[in-house]
């Protein structure tokens, strides 16, 4: 069996003259953290989209686990064991932590019950519930509105809305955008938790979280790859420098 667990190969977005993904091709393997990194507008936000099957409209092709998802709906691509996250928060503010977890447990086992059923929802997924709230440290706000936690509490409540269904890759886009100082460690050891056995793309400007939590870096900038390696590869390349101070002359 193949250890790639995702493969874009020749992805190409354009939108008028601007060429947002340039024929990126990569393999991104199966465990593997992997930090997307590169300057505003650099295409990394519209790799994931189309990685999520939330762009449709591009060349090259995605394989996942041996594959072809191409053509593949996000909500098909969620059942092929994908799973995003956003930079605004995709929560119900207006429910409660637990109604939001229920959902999406629901959803994962292919049912949907009525809100009215919520005090006779399935037992089977109390189990699995309570352990995500227990992974978020969410179990002290299971009744909390949502809308009311603090923003961190509310990426963590995203997130492991993203984990309920059981993805095996994630496409993590700023988890952190919106945190307060004082919350960025517990939500980078939930993430760190999260991404045991997963195979994760994370998009982060917080370059010390990004080095701490990636196994291998890839930089992009004016859509194309334009660096792939360890994190210490990474900070001592002397291109990635120069694209970080302004000089965006990428040499293939």
């Amino acid at each position: 069996m193949s250890n790639i667990a995702l493969c874009c190969a020749d992805v190409g977005v354009q939108f008028g003259a601007l060429k947002a993904v340039d024929g990126v091709s990569y393999n991104f393997h199966r465990g593997g953290v992997y930090g997307l990194i590169g300057p505003n507008g650099a295409g990394k936000t519209t790799l994931l989209n189309v990685l999520a099957g939330r762009l449709m409209r591009h060349s090259g092709s995605i394989v996942c686990e041996g594959v072809d998802i191409t053509s593949m709906s996000p909500h098909q691509r969620a059942r092929c064991g994908i799973g995003r996250s956003f930079q605004i928060t995709k929560i119900f503010p207006d429910m409660t932590v637990l109604e939001n977890l229920r959902i999406a447990a629901q959803i994962g086992h292919g049912r949907f019950l009525p809100f009215w059923l919520a005090p006779r929802y399935d037992r089977r997924l109390a189990q699995g519930i309570d352990a995500m709230l227990d992974l978020t440290g969410l179990t002290a706000h299971r009744d909390t509105v949502a809308g009311t936690l603090s923003y961190g509490l509310q990426r963590a409540l995203e997130l492991g809305v993203t984990l309920m269904p059981g993805p095996r890759i994630l496409l993590l886009d700023e988890p952190l955008a919106g945190v307060g100082h004082h919350e960025i460690e517990s939500s980078t050891n939930l993430i760190e938790v999260a991404s045991v056995g997963r195979t994760v793309l994370l998009i982060e400007h917080n370059m010390d979280v990004v080095m701490r939590l990636s196994q291998r870096i890839v930089v992009m900038a004016a859509g194309r790859v334009i660096a792939d390696g360890t994190p210490a590869d990474i900070r001592d390349n002397a291109l990635v420098r120069s694209v970080y101070l302004g000089d965006e002359e990428v040499e293939a």
